[in-house]
């Protein structure tokens, strides 16, 4: 817009919502000085509220240089200073479960980043405190405010957790590792794997306690610093170096791969089979057999239901197997069993099956045989039947026992003709004891099983063992 006053005639803009005006000037007359017209101009100026960053240098020139037609920045407000937000680093976060290239580059699916330990005291987060702007001025005398800064700091603070007196520093208020609970950060001690220790969650190591709540598989492994509970079965390895190690069902490894279970205290697991079970400084416990496995203990070795078949044991103790006959224990406490012994062997439990199951003798070539189990055990069955079997001669048998699905069958030699009993002595069948030659292992480890129930069972019921061993 052009404006004339005292034959000065310009054009003025608001730059900046206040913060800047520009003057063009259409007309300077050529009377009077170039003082008096910049006086004018101011002014005028002032009479339009444009009060505050005249530059009257730049005014002057304009007059004095006859400036026309060119927009020149008369006046200049005072923009606000910007305020700093508080803001908040993660100095530490929580795993990835990102998998790690091995040396060779090749990704190792095993190691991931599952577990993200820390120390109490250590720093989880830091924060940065607000810095307040500073308002500033436009060219009409109004403040102009400056954006409000964000002054709080929020700390992911959750469980475990420990917000220092300034409000700065999130720090962790016990040793564990961190885990993600929503926005939140917690500070957990017990390390927990809702499942199976795979390629899932990879290997897990942990300086404190670990439980799995499924199966540790093999090739995978748990080394902790403290006590780990293994809710399933350990078919890979497992190790504490301070606590115990508890194995709900078992460690089942290969021949081959045997599975792996240490711990500097104590270790009880339900059975074993091709496992090497060490306790550095403590007592091993089994509540089933063990099996083809390897047994070292600083302490005790006790075996509440079962035998230890196969097996190479070392002890610093004794050796208790609670479960076995009066005769076995008291041979066993005779014979002061101790590291390595020679008699660490024990004999299968022997229970009397009643009613007594149907078996099949069966010999290639030869007729079928059919009688019923008096008793059993792991390594070898005692049968009647109207016929005769000869010492040495062997036979494939197959029965079936309550309580215990599928066929059992293995290859079975006569070893002798029983004595008869009271009450077979005037009856017309024989008793034969055969002992096995050949079976499988899965089916040697059900017919342990069975014993150790039923013989339990009947103790209960009698206050004594009535199977022989």
């Amino acid at each position: 817009m052009s404006t004339l006053v005292s034959d000065l005639r310009f054009n003025i803009r608001v730059i900046d919502g206040g913060l800047g005006l520009g003057l063009t000037m259409e007309y300077i007359p050529h009377m009077g000085s170039p003082a008096a017209h910049a006086q004018t101009l101011m002014a005028e100026l002032n009479r339009r509220n444009v009060v505050y960053g005249l530059d009257q240098q730049a005014i002057n020139h304009i007059m004095e240089e006859h400036v026309l037609h060119e927009e020149v920045i008369v006046a200049h407000g005072t923009p606000a200073h910007v305020g700093k937000d508080a803001e908040l680093d993660l100095l530490l976060l929580p795993p990835t479960f990102l998998a790690a290239s091995g040396e060779t580059g090749q990704v190792d699916y095993k190691n991931i980043d599952n577990v993200s330990q820390v120390k109490a005291g250590d720093v989880i987060s830091r924060g940065t405190a607000s810095e307040p702007g500073e308002p500033g001025m436009n060219i009409f005398g109004k403040d102009i405010r400056p954006r409000a800064v964000r002054e709080r700091i929020r700390h992911p603070a959750g469980k475990n957790t420990a917000i220092s007196e300034d409000g700065l520093e999130m720090s962790a208020a016990k040793d564990g590792y961190l885990r993600w609970n929503g926005d939140l950060i917690d500070v957990c001690e017990l390390f927990l794997v809702q499942g199976d220790v795979d390629l899932r969650t990879g290997n897990v190591r942990y300086d404190g306690e670990v439980e799995v709540y499924g199966n540790v598989q093999p090739g995978f492994e748990v080394v902790a610093g403290e006590s780990v509970h293994i809710f399933g079965s350990v078919e890979g390895r497992v190790e504490s170096e301070q606590g115990s190690v508890t194995i709900s069902h078992g460690a089942m490894g290969t021949d081959g791969t045997p599975a792996s279970v240490t711990a500097r205290g104590d270790v009880k697991l339900g059975h074993a089979r091709f496992a090497r079970i060490e306790s550095k400084a403590g007592n091993v416990t089994a509540s089933f057999a063990v099996e083809h496995s390897e047994i070292h203990a600083a302490g005790d070795l006790t075996l509440l239901a079962g035998p230890a078949m196969s097996c190479v044991v070392e002890v610093g103790g004794k050796v208790d197997v609670i479960e076995l006959s009066d005769r076995t224990q008291r041979e066993a406490e005779a014979q002061q069993i101790t590291q390595s012994s020679e008699h660490n062997r024990r004999q299968y439990v022997r229970v009397v099956v009643s009613p007594p199951p149907e078996v099949l003798m069966l010999r290639e070539g030869g007729e079928t045989l059919r009688g019923s189990i008096h008793d059993l055990s792991a390594s070898g069955i005692r049968v009647r039947l109207d016929g005769r079997l000869r010492e040495g001669e062997r036979r494939n048998l197959q029965f079936k026992i309550d309580g215990v699905d599928g066929t059992m069958w293995m290859e079975a030699e006569v070893v002798r003709e029983c004595v008869p009993l009271n009450s077979e002595a005037l009856s017309k069948e024989k008793s034969f004891g055969l002992s096995f030659v050949h079976v499988e292992p899965a089916v040697r480890e059900a017919i342990v099983k069975y014993c150790v129930a039923e013989d339990l069972r009947q103790h209960r019921l009698t206050g004594h063992s009535v199977g022989e061993r």
